[in-house]
């Protein structure tokens, strides 16, 4: 965890518009990350959506956007067929790749990206077998979009936990999972003013989890009384949104009525 000289801000799982879903272009997450304050942006978009040539397009927009203090690192999210929702991040990834199965992304993605992070975990119920998960560097224990930005997902939270009491070096890292600049929910990581490199910083561990409730080691080494706190908390967040989304549902519902009266 870094220390209280922790000045350098950045965010993890950000989407442009060479994503299907993206709006922004690099040059409009770049203005946006530097009116954040941000020190770099690990950019991964859907690899779907792209093929070598774009990426090498993607790759120099980002060079191009990385200046005055400010770094845009380029990188992808891969998905694979008969893996639903395992969607896995190359953060720094320095060249084209085109794995077919997660196994084959370790062994690609490994060797030509600088961070690799199993995304919103959520999703894939924290279901994937240890040996596979422990190959990853971190665990993205708290996605912005699937989680809210108000708590992580404690879930999540056990399954690095338990990883790291087996003998692995998992880490627990936040990430935004953003696809439009105007919805900042407000996740970051924060490594110390002389880390020269920011991506192998968060692979070393050397940095702190940051959201609007709460902040955290990526370690995640929490007393009993703590892990049970955020799980009530959690629960009692999803009933309310549970709530609200019934309420929305609803008022749709009335309003479809009253337009068709």
């Amino acid at each position: 965890m870094t220390s209280s000289r922790t000045t350098r801000l950045g965010a993890v799982h950000v989407h442009t518009a060479y994503s299907h879903d993206g709006r922004d272009s690099i040059a409009e997450v770049a203005d946006w990350a530097r009116k954040a304050g941000l020190a770099f942006v690990a950019i991964t978009d859907h690899a779907e959506d792209l093929d070598g040539a774009a990426y090498e397009r993607l790759c120099a927009e980002c060079a191009e956007q990385s200046r005055d203090g400010l770094e845009i690192i380029p990188g992808l999210e891969f998905r694979f067929v008969g893996h639903t929702g395992f969607h896995l991040l190359a953060c720094g990834l320095s060249r084209w790749i085109e794995p077919a199965t997660p196994e084959e992304f370790l062994s690609l993605a490994r060797a030509h990206a600088q961070l690799l992070i199993a995304a919103h975990p959520v999703i894939w119920r924290n279901s994937y077998p240890p040996a596979l998960l422990r190959q990853f560097d971190a665990i993205e224990v708290w996605n912005a979009t699937y989680n809210t930005r108000y708590l992580p997902d404690p879930a999540a939270v056990r399954t690095v936990r338990a990883l790291r009491r087996d003998g692995a070096d998992t880490l627990a890292i936040v990430g935004l999972d953003q696809h439009d600049r105007r919805n900042d929910r407000g996740t970051r990581v924060g490594i110390d003013a002389g880390e020269p490199a920011p991506l192998m910083a968060l692979r070393r561990g050397a940095f702190t989890n940051i959201g609007v409730t709460m902040r955290f080691a990526p370690t995640v080494s929490w007393s009993p009384l703590h892990q049970a706190a955020l799980q009530v908390a959690r629960t009692a967040w999803d009933a309310i949104e549970r709530v609200q989304d019934r309420v929305a549902r609803a008022r749709k519902r009335t309003a479809r009525g009253k337009g068709g009266a």
